[in-house]
């Protein structure tokens, strides 16, 4: 079953093709991480390995991925919900070639002090399957990319807030 938040917008924008996750625990309070998070100069050095980020304002950005065959992906994507401590969801606008939506959650860890952070990324690929192939080939949405945005974030946060 998917979150309240993926279902609501499944129900309104149509279903998405792919769902990805990961989780990393961070040996730091849930307020202090979202803070971090909102940073406009974090989400820039967290996905570098994998885009190139324009902060726009404090609700939206613009977001650009070269791919490995030399085209360029572009689109902006909105803040829609946040509770401070909690989550971060946001999604692209209307006339995005990738549609897709995230949310960054903060739950209090279970085995040991500190935060479980879990990023979520939905997405339709162009192309239906065809695109889908050519999506996974160039990692354009891919665990191993939110688990390296999660570990660098995990290095941020607890060089940074120590």
């Amino acid at each position: 079953m998917f979150p309240s938040f993926l279902r609501r917008t499944a129900a309104k924008n149509g279903s998405y093709a792919n769902e990805i996750s990961s989780s990393i625990t961070i040996n730091r309070p849930a307020e202090r991480l979202f803070d971090l998070w909102r940073k406009p100069e974090t989400l820039p050095i967290l996905m570098g390995h994998f885009a190139s980020i324009e902060i726009l304002n404090y609700t939206d950005s613009n977001w650009r991925i070269n791919t490995p065959i030399g085209a360029l992906i572009e689109w902006q994507a909105r803040i829609i919900d946040e509770k401070p401590g909690e989550y971060i969801h946001w999604r692209s606008l209307e006339g995005a070639r990738v549609p897709n939506e995230g949310r960054l959650s903060f739950q209090p860890a279970t085995s040991e002090a500190g935060t479980t952070v879990t990023l979520t990324i939905r997405y339709n690929p162009p192309g239906g399957l065809i695109g889908k192939k050519i999506g996974q080939m160039f990692d354009m949405f891919s665990r191993d990319m939110l688990t390296k945005t999660l570990y660098r974030f995990k290095k941020l946060a607890e060089d940074e807030l120590a």
